[in-house]
């Protein structure tokens, strides 16, 4: 009896240990307490020179991956002075918009779709079928952009769980 019980003990064990979930959520509060990012998993960070309207400017990524899915944002934090300055800052949103649609090889379409407006693309990239979901926001100073890229296989509700949880402060 005493076999029967360790028995069960360990195929439970083992059991649960198959259940755990890979998704490790936390809030994190970044771009100089800017934004506030719901991530999967512990993200790491890097920041690049982009272009967006004939201005080079810093643009910081914060990517967090869970098994084959990719869950990322990209930010640019404004000048104090600038913040003021919605129409400008808005103006580099839609490029920023322009320039992941050019990057996706999918033409913008007319009207572009809004700031915080989920929009989506499928892309085979060696061999497996990937969906990309994006969300831009403009506005207090900065533009973000947040995306999803997984498999078909991943729930919906992981995807719009991160892109819901992208908020300007």
């Amino acid at each position: 009896m005493n076999v029967i019980a360790r028995l069960l003990l360990l195929v439970s064990l083992v059991f649960l240990g198959g259940c755990s979930p890979e998704y490790d959520w936390r809030s994190v509060n970044t771009a100089e307490g800017n934004l506030t990012v719901l991530f999967p998993s512990k993200p790491v960070e890097q920041t690049r020179q982009v272009e967006l309207d004939g201005d080079k400017m810093p643009f910081t990524m914060q990517v967090a991956t869970v098994s084959d899915e990719v869950y990322a944002i990209g930010y640019r934090v404004f000048p104090a002075q600038m913040v003021a300055e919605q129409a400008i800052i808005r103006q580099k949103g839609r490029a920023l918009m322009a320039s992941v649609y050019k990057t996706m090889g999918e033409p913008m379409p007319e009207p572009a779709p809004a700031f915080g407006e989920i929009f989506s693309f499928s892309k085979g990239v060696n061999g497996k079928v990937f969906n990309v979901h994006v969300k831009i926001l403009a506005g207090n100073g900065i533009i973000v952009q947040a995306y999803v890229a997984a498999d078909s296989q991943t729930p919906a509700e992981q995807v719009n769980r991160f892109l819901d949880g992208v908020q300007i402060n």
